[in-house]
């Protein structure tokens, strides 16, 4: 509901400032005579909407397939549907507001609007609060009580390191974007996320490792 929202929110901020936008924009990259390339506003505008209905909309009916494959197959179910479908809605919500966010701040900037900051440094701040969310999401998303397996046991432990790596790489992020001299540097601290989930995947295999045996 919240993704939904926030597409119509885009929607409507377009409205708002479509006369003000010029007809073509930059599209962001270079053709090969070296000249950037320029994609008119039509497609401009309402790609980013079309964007957050198509993953609401992918993500929705894939999470429902995918649930009725596992029972199909008769393969264990870690979490509830419910749990399930409250955490697939959050990230939903933390992805869609992060490319609303996105979206207003481009179509200030094409449409000549002042902003508080650069938008380099904007979308930035946005990137980090979204990578924040995600790492908090992670540590929330337990298994369902009930469930005592090696797979449910290294989850239970390795979910405090991914959370804790993917917050990190937020906060790194956002500290960069905000001190770098210019804050596309700060897009660079995105090749941290990977090797911050791998490690947090792999520490439950490090140390104490008595999460192996099952609970007596």
């Amino acid at each position: 509901m919240f993704a939904s929202l926030m597409a119509l929110v885009a929607v409507g901020v377009t409205a708002t400032l479509w006369s003000e936008l010029p007809q073509v924009v930059p599209s962001g990259k270079v053709g090969l005579d070296g000249e950037p390339t320029m994609t008119s506003r039509w497609l401009f505008a309402s790609a980013m909407p079309g964007v957050i209905l198509l993953l609401v909309a992918v993500l929705t009916v894939g999470a429902r397939l995918g649930a009725g494959f596992q029972r199909a197959l008769r393969m264990p179910v870690f979490w509830s549907g419910r749990s399930l479908g409250r955490l697939l809605n959050l990230h939903l919500a933390a992805l869609a507001a992060f490319l609303t966010a996105v979206h207003v701040v481009m179509l200030y900037s094409e449409a000549g609007r002042a902003l508080p900051v650069s938008s380099d440094r904007l979308v930035g701040l946005f990137l980090a609060a979204f990578l924040v969310a995600l790492g908090l999401l992670a540590l929330v998303l337990r298994t369902r009580r009930g469930h005592d397996t090696p797979a449910v046991r290294w989850w239970n432990r390795a979910r405090w390191f991914v959370g804790g790596g993917v917050t990190a790489v937020g906060v790194v992020t956002g500290v960069a974007c905000v001190l770098a001299p210019d804050p596309r540097w700060a897009a660079l601290t995105g090749v941290l996320l990977m090797p911050a989930i791998l490690l947090g995947c792999a520490a439950p295999f490090v140390g104490n490792q008595a999460w192996r045996k099952p609970a007596a």
